[in-house]
């Protein structure tokens, strides 16, 4: 799946991964994220493309409190939950 974006909220979104602390940049244009400070934390998998980012994959990342760790979900295949999730942590203006 594939978030049109402008090239302003690309560079946005680019400066935010970059920063942010729970990212990693795995080669020029991709980028692993789990964003655990959200209402639904998930765990994205982002590639840059010209005029978009595409979603190589997206999951829902759930809490185990005997565990004490964090285990993949259900995975996300509604492009406007992943937009959603982006907003919600600051990677996107609303």
């Amino acid at each position: 799946m594939k978030i049109k974006l402008s090239d302003n909220q690309l560079n946005q979104l680019k400066s935010f991964l970059r920063d942010f602390d729970d990212a990693e940049q795995l080669s020029e244009r991709e980028y692993v994220a789990d964003l655990y400070d959200i209402a639904r934390p998930v765990s994205l998998d982002l590639v840059f493309i010209k005029g978009a980012v595409a979603v190589d994959g997206a999951a829902e990342l759930k809490y185990d409190a005997e565990q004490d760790g964090w285990y993949m979900g259900e995975r996300l295949e509604n492009v406007e939950d992943v937009a959603a999730a982006l907003r919600e942590a600051g990677a996107l203006a609303p």
